[in-house]
């Protein structure tokens, strides 16, 4: 029997003589499959948050929708671009204040006037850009009249004062009825005046105090609406729309502690306490006693008995918590006291002093001690 040969390493596989190969077997690899998804999917995200985000850029330089009501402000001598910019943001005139600063930045601004100008809600950045560069309505140079509304006014007492400056192309008459047709409301209260139950003067508290510049051509809806402007840019500021967060009462309601702080506390470092005091009484659910309410509602500054007894929303002896709406216009000091009264538990202050200075009590006992005071100075009744 033969032995069997040993096998030659070196020699070619049997049946393909003269070829020499080896062969592969190539698995379909489903991860590069699954990797081409993927890098389609992230190219997809990736271009839709692009798209997003040119398009909230678009809105931040042009906002949607058509513009909106008339706003007047009047820019003071040295307005500084962030200054500017924040002031339109707040008032809703552009959409953002820092896409305004770049805009500026990229492309430049027009040279500034101080003066009166009157923009629109709602505004493209290019928009409010053409208002400042066509100049303003009534430069600071240019202006001819002023108008001072004091402090403490009310819209009657604000008639009767535009009845008597002379050079005005408008009426007392023609500004009330600006008023009554309602075009111009704040924008900070939204619509919260013109709805409240009992009031006697919608507009009441919302035409803020100020000197206001004008020419012999503008019109009683002007001054309505840089009075109106001017009072929703002072309310921005004291951070009015956080009322509720910060005081626990509306815009509306704190506007109105403002006007009895501004008809009753006669010395400044006064005006804290006394909203303290009115914001712990309308909190306990209490009558707030203060008869410059009632001043209001009949009309005469001397009270009589039956004048303390009138059936009115307005009479603060009769009727627990605040009145409908505002007694008069306050100024800013007044509106600031009112949105963030002083620390305290005051629940009573009286006169004893005739220079308006006031007591501050906790409890009824002190308060009664200190009236009877003021009786005897014949500070009160």
């Amino acid at each position: 029997m033969s032995k069997p040969s040993s096998r030659d390493l070196t020699s070619k596989p049997s049946g393909k003589e003269g070829v020499d190969y080896e062969t592969i077997f190539v698995r379909k690899n489903r991860g590069t499959l699954l990797s081409l998804v993927v890098l389609l999917m992230v190219l997809m995200a990736s271009f839709f948050f692009l798209n997003k985000t040119i398009n909230w850029a678009k809105e931040l330089l042009d906002p949607p929708g058509e513009r909106g009501a008339a706003v007047s402000l009047t820019l003071p001598p040295g307005a500084t671009t962030s200054g500017i910019s924040g002031t339109l943001a707040d008032l809703d005139i552009i959409p953002n204040a820092s896409a305004y600063e770049w805009y500026i930045r990229l492309k430049g601004g027009p040279e500034f006037q101080a003066g009166s100008y009157t923009f629109h809600t709602n505004s493209s950045i290019s928009q409010a850009l053409e208002v400042l560069s066509s100049g303003p309505n009534t430069p600071e140079q240019a202006v001819q009249l002023r108008l001072t509304i004091p402090e403490g006014f009310t819209v009657s007492r604000m008639i009767d004062l535009i009845n008597n400056t002379p050079g005005l192309a408008f009426s007392g008459f023609d500004f009330e009825n600006e008023l009554r047709v309602g075009y111009n409301s704040s924008g900070v209260l939204s619509n919260q005046a013109m709805v409240a139950t009992g009031v006697i003067e919608p507009y009441e508290g919302l035409l803020f105090p100020d000197t206001y510049f004008l020419t012999e051509e503008s019109s009683a809806e002007d001054l309505v609406v840089q009075m109106i402007s001017r009072f929703d840019q002072v309310l921005l500021e004291l951070g009015y729309s956080e009322a509720i967060e910060r005081v626990g009462l509306s815009a509306y309601e704190v506007l109105t502690i403002a006007s009895l702080i501004e008809r009753e506390a006669r010395i400044p470092e006064e005006r804290g306490k006394v909203s303290r005091v009115i914001h712990n009484r309308v909190a306990s659910n209490w009558f707030l006693g203060i008869d410059a309410t009632i001043v209001y509602a009949t009309g005469n500054n001397n009270l009589s008995a039956a004048d303390l007894r009138v059936d009115s929303p307005y009479n603060s002896r009769l009727v627990r918590g605040l009145p409908p709406g505002p007694i008069s216009s306050p100024g800013r000091a007044a509106l600031e006291a009112a949105i963030e009264p002083a620390s305290g538990l005051w629940l009573y202050y009286v006169l004893v002093s005739e220079d308006g200075r006031h007591s501050f009590s906790t409890n009824n006992q002190d308060f009664q001690r200190d009236k009877a005071k003021c009786v005897e100075r014949n500070l009160c009744g």
